[in-house]
């Protein structure tokens, strides 16, 4: 009889710890609006891990490709809406074309994120794991920003902005940037390099780690003497122990300096 009873007791802790293993990756209610995990997402077991890190990896490269994409469509439309018709105005037969090209590679990237993030959902699905959320979290205060980017024509650029984040999702800010041109001549309005000092927005969509963004700018470039203003779109990767918005952010650019100048670029960023 005790034999017994101790091999059912044995059988219960061991269902019971197998339970409790499991349970600390599985969601849990915090409030009406958000859920949120209670395990740390760098010490997942790798199976449910890989499922996580393989939906974060798809998600970056669909926002990623799909900003990229609606850039070139915003480039494009905005390249015709300055067309001259002028027989004597500055000819700009790349800047379709680079349009286009942007669209599509933006495409096939976001399609290359596809098999990554439904592949991650099936192992998150079978093992009962999601992703964490920053729906309670603290995330305002100050915060800055440095990004750096390639564009076209063949520049480089760099960013700096500084601002406030207003809850998760909304930052307020000013940012002074400086883009070089490699090639002198490249760009139709013969100029060289660019200096804009610039209000910018940002708005994330969505409380999860990983998600889009979209954000415009609006200043004036002192060495061209022009209105700058700016739209981008791209994917935000929050830190996930971060405080104060800490994040990555991979996006892509369209910058007008009116009435004459139009570039558009790759950015790569960091906030703190």
């Amino acid at each position: 009889m005790v034999k017994k009873i101790l091999i059912v007791a044995t059988v219960l802790l061991i269902a019971v710890s197998q339970h409790s293993s499991f349970a600390q990756y599985a969601p849990s209610v915090q409030s009406d609006e958000t859920q949120e995990l209670s395990y740390n997402q760098d010490n997942l077991p790798y199976e449910i891990g890989k499922g996580v890190h393989m939906v974060d990896a798809g998600k970056t490269l669909l926002f990623t490709g799909a900003s990229i994409a609606l850039t070139g469509v915003a480039c494009f439309i905005g390249g015709a809406a300055m067309y001259d018709p002028n027989p004597d105005a500055p000819d700009m037969p790349m800047y379709p074309f680079f349009a286009m090209a942007g669209a599509a590679a933006g495409g096939v990237i976001a399609l290359i994120g596809l098999p990554f993030y439904f592949y991650g959902k099936e192992k998150m699905n079978t093992y009962g794991s999601s992703h964490i959320t920053f729906g309670n979290e603290n995330q305002e205060g100050g915060t800055g920003f440095f990004e750096m980017g390639l564009g076209i024509p063949n520049f480089l650029s760099l960013d700096a902005v500084g601002g406030y984040n207003f809850g998760k999702n909304f930052f307020m800010g000013a940012g002074v940037g400086y883009k070089t041109y490699l090639t002198a001549g490249l760009r139709y309005d013969g100029a060289t390099a660019s200096l804009p000092i610039y209000t910018n927005f940002r708005y994330s969509i969505g409380k999860k780690r990983v998600v889009p963004y979209i954000g415009a700018s609006l200043g004036y470039d002192f060495v061209n003497n022009g209105l700058y203003s700016g739209l981008e779109f791209g994917t935000r990767i929050r830190k996930i122990q971060g405080t104060r918005g800490q994040s990555w952010w991979l996006g892509a650019k369209s910058e007008f300096i009116l009435p004459e100048g139009m570039a558009i670029s790759l950015k790569v960023g960091r906030s703190f």
